[in-house]
């Protein structure tokens, strides 16, 4: 399966956003897991602290799998050492959202922290 992403590129960055008009790191995640005929639940943050990590995954519909594919989350650590999530959208490019928009790069770009596989099948 190949999703069309292609409308997601360029959407600019908002704290806490979830739609067209500006969405941050998870609430693109949510809309290119779905995409990908995944359910990812929402989650409310207060902040960008990587140890968020450790806090909501647990609570999340998600497992850790070993490697990039279609569809999974990544957990990532962001230059300013925050959290930072993406979807693969293939085994070596995953979409994210940038304070500049968002954009498709290369797995790797930043270090990645976990791999999630998503539960919940649309």
């Amino acid at each position: 399966m190949t999703a069309d992403i292609d409308d997601l590129i360029g959407i600019p960055y908002k704290d806490h956003g979830r739609d067209h008009n500006g969405m941050d790191c998870y609430g693109l995640a949510i809309e290119a897991a779905a995409r990908f005929g995944y359910k990812l639940n929402d989650v409310v943050y207060e902040n960008h602290n990587a140890e968020l990590a450790d806090v909501y995954a647990p609570t999340l519909n998600v497992h850790r799998i070993e490697k990039p594919r279609e569809g999974a989350l990544l957990e990532m650590t962001a230059d300013n050492g925050n959290l930072h999530i993406g979807i693969c959208i293939n085994n070596k490019e995953f979409i994210h959202e940038t304070r500049n928009g968002s954009r498709i790069n290369r797995i790797g770009v930043l270090p990645v922290r976990n791999i999630y596989g998503i539960d919940i099948r649309l």
